[in-house]
Order: structure tokens, then sequence, then C-alpha cells
């Protein structure tokens, strides 16, 4: 009935004029003959009414045994989802089982409930008019199975830790009474889930710490999975000190496209979800890619590796490579000679037993050189065959005029080289008056691709000018003897007056951080540098559009953000995004615009700024 009545105050003036109209109709004969179809009145838009629950609301002393729930709504209603969306807390092995009923939707519980215990039962986003698809979100049934209803609640919110952008889905679940391996093996005390902004309430709790913990439930057993599972945790245990009360803002049911009522509900705690390092080292994967190049991959990361040789090949013939994580070898044989079509490879490291413990272990791995899919490639490429000699070296040649003044030119080939003739390269600078002079390259091999190398020129780049490099033909031979044709290319550095530039003032830097500008969406590194001390940072040749600065606390020095454990109790390294002096994080740049900002890192990372980690939807 409530619903009816908000509907008429709603539409009053619409409705007035629809029944003046009408009573003068029955009155005239020029309305009745009107062959107008009718228009079957507004859309409804309005989500189902609950009029009656079974047992009540909150109520108390409801039986364990064979228990059911029942909701009675104002029209017909569909569920969407059930297993999905609706859960129990605290949870239970089995979930709830659902079926509608008329205008009702009755839910029962396979297993019996605990006694005197206090229960919410979470509909999530399954609730929703049976016409229009109308939702009624988040809707939370309460109950008692002893004497009293707990009154305690905790909120927060679930943010990931590299991007700070706020993560649907997340099981938020607590712990009455923890040990290290509760998240692992334990059905949590309560529970409940982020929505679309990363918002979570866990209700109805007792007034007794909690640990709390957050993961991404993904086979939906409300335990943690490591190695498959993101996860989060806080720091120390989290005693509720809110009471619930009806019409506050925690507990509102939200329109979760209404951007400003939903942040500006209270949030006790912000937690950051992280996967963590896998901890089982084994050799997962291995393959041998081309006639002299293969690679081997393990479980974990920092493998150790007593000995790796090659039946028939010299070590010093084999070229090694880690990644960055040090679980991931790719090495090559540098040998001129014919190699078989299949290597014999042995590999001592150390692997974990099945006690957890990583004991020295000596596999030995069959490399067969990979053969071509298709046995007509050539006859179809024919053409191109005739065009490109057999033994020639491709490479990317990499510079964007944007960025070039900070990465260089950057070189990547298939495989390494056994020589590399740089001297040969020829660089000018053409000012625009037409003077042409030679310049000097600094190379550099990238410490963790023996294929690439990085050229840049000893005198800064000089906006406006142009920049030429010519490699000449054989200037590289890679391991396979091939070499490469000429190469050009031409560079001009952007003077277009509608760019935009961001310089940023460093102060009170004690430590190592990686400050990063990326886009509002923190998916795109436009770049990235590395700083230890006080400085000044130019971010220039910027387009208008929306930016956003990410500072990372690089503790153990590896220029990468890693994250944390919960077994070790350690949280991922900070990241926090520089606030403006309005409080947004999200830097707004228009064309023409120089903008100087000052960055206390004292301030971002241990004041206001630190907190302020606003989600974006």
């Amino acid at each position: 009935m409530n619903r009816y009545i908000s509907y008429i105050k709603n539409n009053i003036f619409k409705i007035v004029p629809i029944v003046l109209i009408g009573l003068y109709c029955t009155h005239t004969s020029s309305c009745a003959n009107t062959t107008g179809a009718p228009t079957g009145g507004p859309k409804d838009t309005i989500p189902p009414v609950i009029t009656a629950t079974i047992p009540d609301s909150n109520a108390t002393n409801v039986p364990v045994h064979k228990t059911s729930v029942t909701l009675t709504f104002d029209e017909y209603v569909q569920l969407k989802d059930a297993s999905k969306n609706i859960f129990l807390s605290p949870p239970q092995k089995k979930r709830p089982e659902t079926k509608i009923r008329g205008k009702s939707v009755v839910i029962t519980f396979p297993e019996d409930l605990d006694s005197n215990r206090t229960y919410a039962l979470n509909f999530g986003m399954a609730l929703a008019d049976n016409n229009e698809g109308n939702p009624l979100p988040n809707y939370v049934y309460s109950f008692s199975t002893g004497a009293t209803v707990d009154s305690m609640l905790v909120s927060g919110t679930v943010l990931d830790y590299s991007t700070l952008l706020p993560i649907e889905g997340i099981s938020v679940a607590l712990y009455e009474q923890p040990e290290d391996s509760s998240v692992f093996k334990v059905l949590p005390s309560a529970v409940t889930k982020s929505d679309v902004w990363g918002y979570f309430c866990i209700r109805n709790l007792k007034p007794v710490p909690y640990a709390l913990y957050a993961f991404k439930d993904e086979n939906n057993n409300n335990m943690y999975e490591p190695g498959v599972e993101s996860v989060g945790f806080s720091d120390s245990l989290v005693t509720p000190y809110v009471v619930m009360h009806k019409g506050m803002p925690q507990l509102a049911i939200y329109d979760m496209k209404d951007t400003v009522a939903c942040l500006m509900r209270p949030s006790e705690m912000d937690v950051y979800i992280f996967n963590e390092k896998p901890v089982t080292q084994y050799i997962s994967s291995y393959e041998r890619v081309s006639k002299r190049g293969a690679y081997i991959t393990f479980g974990a990361p920092n493998v150790i590796i007593d000995s790796f040789s090659i039946k028939g090949i010299k070590s010093e013939k084999i070229i090694q490579q880690f990644n960055d994580t040090f679980d991931s070898l790719s090495f090559w044989i540098n040998e001129g000679s014919k190699l078989p079509d299949t290597l014999y490879l042995g590999i001592k490291y150390h692997k974990t037993d099945s006690l957890g413990k990583l004991v020295p272990t000596v596999e030995n791995l069959k490399l067969v050189a990979p053969f071509e899919k298709d046995k007509n490639a050539k006859e179809k490429n024919r053409d191109q065959q005739k065009r490109e000699r057999e033994d020639l070296l491709k490479f990317t040649l990499s510079a964007d005029a944007k960025m070039v003044e900070q990465n260089g030119y950057v070189l990547e080939f298939p495989e390494p080289l056994a020589y590399a003739g740089f001297d040969s390269i020829r660089f000018t600078m053409s000012t625009p008056r037409g003077i042409v002079t030679n310049e000097e390259l600094i190379i550099t091999q990238d410490s963790t691709n023996v294929r690439k190398y990085i050229m840049k020129p000893k005198e800064n780049f000089k906006p406006g000018n142009d920049y030429e490099l010519i490699i000449p033909y054989a200037t590289f031979r890679d391991i396979n003897g091939f070499t490469n044709d000429s190469t050009y290319n031409k560079l001009i550095l952007p003077t277009d007056d509608k760019l935009s530039s961001i310089t940023l003032e460093m102060v009170n830097v004690n430590a190592r951080y990686i400050v990063e500008l990326v886009n509002d969406q923190r998916n795109r590194v436009y770049r990235k540098y590395i700083i230890n001390s006080d400085t000044i940072l130019l971010f220039p040749y910027l387009d208008k559009g929306n930016y956003s600065i990410r500072v990372t606390e690089d503790k153990n020095n590896n220029g990468l953000l890693d994250p944390g454990s919960i077994l070790e109790k350690r949280q991922p390294e900070k990241v926090r995004l520089y606030m403006l002096e309005n409080g947004e994080d999200i830097i707004i740049l228009d064309e023409r615009t120089d903008l100087e900002q000052t960055v206390d890192m004292e301030i971002l990372f241990n004041g206001k700024n630190s907190e302020n980690t606003t989600p974006l939807q």
C-alpha cells in the first residue's frame, strides 16, 4: 500500500489533469469517437516491496531444526543467480535453498542452525520484480536462535592494492577465535560481500575482537584458496563499536548508480586485496621454442638452482636469462654447429616436498625442436620468401616521440646477439634552420632481457629538432648467424602548443619510491620515475585528459610492487595517490596547462592523504 501511495504523491500533477479530461469526455460527444490507442501508463521503476516475513525480521528463539524463512512481496518476483547472490552469515557448509511460491520467496537451510546465534541472510542482487526486473538490492534479513539479536556492525572498503580502485564481490569474513590457518580451514563467524563500490557492512555482530580477512571466493566455499584467489586482511583484531539502529546510512538500501550517496557511507577501514606469491616450488612448464632457444617456468618465484647442463653443450655456450621475479628461466645455445632435434637437459634445483620444505631435486628434461605447423607455409608465402632472405634478422625498433627522452630508442631481437656493431649506427640532429650535427649514442643492455638494448643520445633531446637514426646492413648478427637489413628512423619531438605538462616537486623523500603518471583508471602508465631523495620530476607532452599520480613505497628496492603474505602477516607494499587541495585524486588537465605541484611524502604516506583513497566507479 505504501508503494502506491508514494507513486500517487510523486505523480499527482500528472494524474489530476487525466481525471479531469476523463470526466469531461463522459459528458461530451467529442470524446466518444476517439480512436487513439491507450498509452499503458508510465513504466514501473519501483522495486518490489516486502509486505510480510515469517518469522518476523529480527525474531528471536527461532528453531534450529528444519528452519525456513518466507518473504512475501506486493507483486510477483524473480530470483537472479540465487546460488551466487544469496548467502547466510555465519555460513554453513551447505548453502541456503530457495524457491518461489506465488508472491513469496521461501528459504530453507539444509543443515541445522547453531543455537544461541544471530544470523543474517543476505540477498545481494537476487531479488527483482517479475515484470520489469526492478531490483531490490542488498536486502538483509536477520534473526536469532537465541534470546537476543546481536546488534553491532563493522564497515569498510575493499580496494585493489595496486590501482586503489574498489573491487566488487569480495567476501569479507570475521573470525571470533582466530588461528593463523582460520581463513584456509574454518568457516567464518560472520561474512558479507563488497558491492560495486567495494563497500561492505558486516552486521549483527558481538562486541568482541575478530580477525578480518577478505578474499575472492571463486568456488563459494567461504574459505580462502591460496594460489587461486586474491586476498587481503586487517593488521589488527577488529572489535565492533558501532551499534545498529534504524535509519543509519550503513544499513540503508542504495541505488548503486547514486555515486554521491554511495561514497558518503561511513567506512571504518580500507582492506587492500592482492594475489600472494606462490610458495610451492616445482617445474610447471618447459618448452623449446626455437632451434636454439627454450624456457623453463617454475611454480614459485626466487627459484634456487644448483646446477644446469645440456648434454653435449659446453656451459659457456649457454646464455641464461631470468625474469625479474626469478620464476622463469630463458636460455639459448650460442653454438655455431647444427643442433640435434632433441636436447637433454639436467637441472638440480630446490623443489617443495610433501612436507612443504625445499629439498635439492634433480630432474631431466627432454627438449624437442619445434616443427613447422603448416607444411605448406613456404609455398603459401613463396613471394614473400623471394623478397626476404632466409638469414634475415628481424628486430623491433621502438621510439615514442613523447617518451623518447626518458625511454630512448628501444631495440629488441628475437634471440640474443653474437655480434653488435653499435659504432656503425649513425645518429644525427637537424635544427629548424637545417643545421645537421652528428650526435653520440649511449648504449645499455636491459638488465632483465638480454635481447633488448636502450639507445639514448649523450646530449638531451631538444624539442622542435629532427632526429635521424640509420642502422646499416649487417650491424647485428644473432646466435643463428642471421644479420639485419638497413633500417631508417626519423623522429621529431612534439612542439604542439596544445600539449601540457605536470611538474612535481618531491619533498621529504626518505626512502625509495616509484612515482608514476597514470590514467584515471590506473591501467596505463604514461611515465615512471624511481627516486630516493628530494627531486623535481617533469611529465611533459601531455594531452588534455584525466590523470593520477601513483606513488609506491619500494621497501626492498627491486623496482616492483610486491604483494603481501597471509601467513607472514605482511601487508603488500603501500601505494598512495597524490591528492589535490580539493581532496580529489584525479588531475583534470586542460590544453596549454603547465601544472606545478609539491608532493610531501610524509603527508602522503603518514598523514591525511594516506587515508583518502576515494573509490572510483
